[in-house]
């Protein structure tokens, strides 16, 4: 790696650590109100959190075979070394509201994590600044998606499920500005490569453990159902975002549509995903749910900064 690029890696990942370590660390049992979780709470919701864990599940390999990949990267390795630590957190965090919302049994969890864990994640890219671009996406599709829930469980009134939503989606904000500030130094040394690289994953993107997780497809259906994650979701709020953020719109014009132009909901560059292939999902019920949402005090948290510092 050019030595450059990695000094600032190296940098960038003090600085999030230190951070860390000062400001954002949080304790399952201590920072979240488990007495307030709701059996009420709806079974969607339960099975929107269940789907939501069982992603997190295949977090050995996320792991193992990053860190192999980039395990010559001090920055990049460390960090993601601690990027495991917070992801444990966080499926830990979500059994347990599962558990203590009466929802599932530990035998349920128990179970369902053995039927997980028979199954192998492999990385979807091949090289190091493909797989930094995936997961610069990905960690923001995850923001989107934790911060939807959060809104779903705060009007719902589960205090325990809305406050470890609030830590979670924190994190994966910080998560995504480490790898958003990586494929920044990238264009910065390595321009073309890096925007041919960015186009390549654009193109072939999907959510990671899609092919790991049974009853995929239904569980994909009940997420956008539920106005948690549809395709406008990925174009305005993690697509556009992003392109729009490292400044390298002239490169991708064909492939948005123009910012007043709402997408169909069916089509996107994720057209070929779960979530783009359901069909009946109204977009004006979903904003309707979220209007709802607004006037029982639920506002719409800002997208995560994706600062340079």
């Amino acid at each position: 790696m050019n030595s450059k690029i990695e000094k600032q890696f190296f940098e960038n990942f003090l600085k999030f650590f230190h951070q860390a370590e000062e400001r954002r660390r949080w304790n399952i049992e201590r920072d979240i109100p488990w007495d307030q979780a709701r059996a009420a709470t709806t079974e969607q919701t339960a099975q929107i959190v269940e789907a939501f864990s069982a992603v997190e599940m295949y977090l050995p390999d996320y792991t193992s075979k990053m860190l192999h990949m980039i395990r010559r990267s001090r920055g990049r390795a460390w960090f993601q070394a601690n990027w495991g630590y917070e992801e444990s957190k966080h499926s830990l965090t979500l059994d347990r509201w599962l558990i203590a919302s009466g929802h599932r049994t530990p035998e349920q969890i128990e179970a369902f994590a053995d039927q997980l864990l028979g199954e192998e994640w492999e990385l979807p890219f091949d090289h190091p600044r493909q797989m930094i671009c995936y997961t610069m996406i990905q960690e923001l599709a995850t923001y989107v998606n934790y911060t939807n829930l959060w809104e779903l469980a705060r009007s719902e009134g589960d205090g325990a499920l809305a406050k470890a939503l609030q830590l979670i989606r924190r994190d994966e904000a910080v998560h995504y500005n480490f790898f958003f500030k990586g494929v920044k130094l990238f264009l910065e040394h390595e321009p073309e490569e890096t925007i041919a690289d960015l186009a390549y994953v654009f193109d072939h993107f999907q959510m990671p453990a899609r092919y790991q997780i049974p009853d995929y497809e239904e569980r994909a259906k009940l997420i956008a159902q539920a106005g948690i994650y549809t395709a406008r979701d990925y174009v305005k709020r993690v697509k556009r975002s992003i392109i729009e953020d490292l400044g390298v719109e002239e490169h991708f014009k064909k492939s948005l549509p123009p910012r007043e132009a709402a997408p169909a909901l069916l089509r996107d560059p994720m057209a070929n995903t779960p979530i783009q292939r359901i069909a009946g999902v109204d977009p004006e019920e979903v904003r309707a749910r979220k209007r709802e949402a607004a006037r029982n005090g639920t506002s719409k948290p800002p997208e995560p900064v994706a600062s340079g510092d």
